[in-house]
């Protein structure tokens, strides 16, 4: 009898043993998601939208360069122009609550357009023309559906 109530026991333990270790997080996943979060943050070394596949600084510089086959001057400008537009974005973000929300969405669309008219500078005729366009296929990406969607 005793025997067997080892043996069940033993069974027991040994069939319940891949589900505890199955519920602990490995350290490798866990350390790497502390390495993305911290990335995605302005308290970490990247910025917002790094990570994931985010459109991180470097990937819009990247695909403009590529779009508008920038030069190695228009590129230093327009990651400076990029930059500056950041910043004020992100202090315009952490400016207030939802009770201004409107003339933040202002602000932000005034800054979008003094950030158009740096570019603009810039750019060639032809390429801040294809810059436009863009903007546009995003602009149309990002709005809802007519109709309201869902």
């Amino acid at each position: 009898m005793k025997k067997l109530l080892a043996a069940s026991l033993l069974l027991g333990l040994l069939a319940a043993a891949p589900a505890a270790h199955a519920q602990t997080t490995p350290t490798k996943v866990k350390a790497k998601k502390d390495k993305v979060k911290a990335q995605a943050t302005p308290d970490g070394n990247g910025q917002p939208g790094e990570g994931r596949g985010g459109r991180g600084p470097s990937n819009r510089l990247a695909d403009m360069t590529k779009e508008l086959n920038l030069t190695a001057d228009q590129q230093t400008k327009v990651a400076a122009i990029q930059q500056e537009q950041r910043q004020q974005m992100q202090a315009l973000r952490g400016s207030g609550g939802s009770e201004d929300r409107a003339a933040r969405m202002q602000q932000m669309r005034t800054l979008d357009e003094g950030t158009d008219a740096k570019l603009k500078e810039v750019l060639t005729p032809e390429q801040f023309q294809q810059y436009q366009a863009k903007k546009q296929e995003r602009m149309q990406r990002m709005s809802p559906p007519p109709g309201g969607g869902r």
